[in-house]
């Protein structure tokens, strides 16, 4: 992996930054994981540094992870589910998406707690020919737990007492979750290193046993990501981000190349999650469809992700523009592995540049508690959904410098995501502003840590979906579906307590049609 800088008129600003920082030593602080470079927060980076030694400290973990999926394929296993949010899911998601299905086993990923998406997951899988991971850091994570409720029920009623050889843990260890599973005798339990958060987790187990699942070879790989991280060109890079993010020019809009295009997804979560705190932030723009150089507007920068060269002459005319463009460039889609770890580093020295822990998420827990609340009915109920037109409202509370994110609580589909992609071309061609998308509950462990601790420059829009057909979740007196309106309630309520710019909108019982509805409003195409 290298990274190529292309500045612009904005080199002498990079330029002095970087030898500033050149001059203070961090690139090899950074490098060697010294909590010292992250000056006022060492004490709290002191206990997260794990994720620099992970190329090197997993090696020892590669061979039981090979016998693992070795005794998988051998044992007739063609599907393999992943049941996490956040950290835990994002990598086996791009995973999924680089690698497909090397070893004859079909990975499924799923963060979402939609009834429909839910009952999805299983849909034509034989029991007998499945396993189950729950991923969870903690163990004791809401939405996991109810997704492995599920999951055991689906296994255990076609397997009997045999169904805790067809599940396995990924966690911390001591955790409920480990308890549980060292108990009950389930096939593996991983335990990762506690001082690995779960957004830098990909080259740990969390993402290395979904890794070697698809097919991918762990050595190789980890021995490209301790390349990367002996290059100080990331750490370098991260000093330009930040320079570039106080001189207004905050919006990091990640285009990726055929082969690796799901990396945005991961590192939308890094770069917010890790950024996004106490009014600071750098804001991730993953999936955007390209568009012409003059949409683009001055609080730009590209990050590049090139593998084929697919988007070169599209990159090259953005930047002609005086955008700065980063290139991470990798030879095959093996090393992911570098840009993993490269951007990682990057993410951690520009939290170090511009002054917060990058290793903490303060405010992900203000929408849990709101949610947790909603759930019991002590939540405030929620009467002021809009129309889908009413989109209009929130594009017409844009300003220079702001954001516009779509929040979807409804069930995820390739046709959504198609409609949502439309309504952003059409918003960041009439405004020039970037937006962004994500499918709830899965955007409250990523990106909702900027949503409510970032920079006050984003305008939100809540899509609210039918709920229905509701699934119960096994052993707790609640569904699926009331889970899901009452994480939508309670993401409203923190953002509202935030002071956040938001307009909520019901797309009625077929949530397609009210996407679409919505795409009109904005000139993204003809009424449905």
């Amino acid at each position: 992996m290298q990274v190529i800088l292309r500045p612009g008129p904005a080199a002498g600003l990079i330029e002095d930054a970087v030898a500033d920082a050149d001059a203070r030593g961090l690139v090899e602080q950074v490098r060697a994981g010294d909590p010292s470079a992250w000056g006022a927060h060492a004490d709290a980076a002191r206990d997260w540094t794990g994720w620099m030694r992970a190329p090197i400290e997993m090696q020892a973990e590669v061979p039981a992870i090979n016998a693992l999926v070795d005794q998988a394929v051998a044992d007739g296993i063609d599907h393999v589910l992943v049941l996490g949010m956040g950290g835990s899911s994002l990598s086996p998601e791009v995973t999924r998406r680089t690698f497909g299905h090397g070893r004859g086993i079909e990975l499924r990923i799923l963060d979402s707690t939609d009834p429909v998406a839910v009952t999805r997951v299983t849909e034509g899988i034989d029991p007998a020919r499945c396993m189950a991971i729950t991923s969870s850091k903690s163990g004791t994570t809401a939405e996991p737990l109810a997704f492995l409720a599920d999951v055991q029920q689906f296994l255990a009623d076609a397997l009997g007492a045999q169904a805790v050889r067809h599940l396995i843990a990924i966690t911390d260890p001591g955790t409920p979750l480990a308890t549980v599973a060292l108990a009950d005798g389930w096939r593996m339990v991983a335990e990762n290193p506690a001082d690995v958060g779960g957004r830098f987790s990909a080259l740990t187990l969390f993402g290395l046993i979904p890794m070697a699942i698809a097919g991918v070879p762990l050595q190789p790989l980890l021995e490209r990501a301790e390349q990367a991280r002996m290059d100080p060109q990331p750490v370098r890079m991260g000093v330009a981000l930040a320079a570039l993010a106080r001189a207004g020019r905050d919006k990091l809009t990640i285009i990726a190349d055929p082969g690796v295009g799901s990396f945005g997804l991961w590192a939308e979560q890094l770069v917010a999650e890790s950024l996004g705190k106490h009014g600071e932030g750098i804001i991730p723009v993953a999936d955007e469809p390209l568009g012409d150089p003059s949409d683009y507007g001055s609080d730009r920068v590209v990050l590049h992700v090139r593998l084929t060269g697919e988007h070169d002459a599209d990159v090259a005319a953005i930047g002609a523009t005086g955008i700065p463009v980063f290139v991470m460039d990798i030879r095959e889609p093996l090393d992911i592995a570098g840009l993993y770890m490269g951007l990682e580093m990057a993410v951690a020295t520009a939290g170090a540049e511009l002054g917060v822990n990058p290793f903490d998420q303060p405010d992900v827990q203000a929408a849990k508690e709101a949610a947790r609340r909603a759930l019991a009915g002590a939540g405030v109920p929620r009467d002021d959904r809009a129309e889908p037109e009413d989109i209009v409202r929130a594009v017409e509370m844009l300003g220079r410098g702001d954001y516009l994110a779509l929040l979807a609580f409804t069930t995820p589909t390739p046709e959504g995501d198609r409609i949502m992609s439309a309504i952003r071309a059409a918003i960041r061609r009439r405004t020039r502003v970037a937006t962004t998308a994500g499918w709830g509950p899965r955007f409250l462990h990523s990106t909702g840590q900027l949503h409510k601790g970032g920079p006050d420059s984003g305008v939100f829009v809540q899509f609210l979906g039918p709920g229905s057909p509701d699934l119960p979740i096994p052993g707790q007196d609640h569904t699926f579906g009331e889970l899901l309106r009452a994480q939508a309630i309670g993401d409203a309520q923190a953002l509202e307590t935030a002071g956040r710019r938001l307009v909520r909108i019901d797309l009625g019982d077929d949530p397609l049609m009210g996407l679409r509805r919505a795409a009109a409003a904005v000139g993204a195409g003809p009424p449905p």
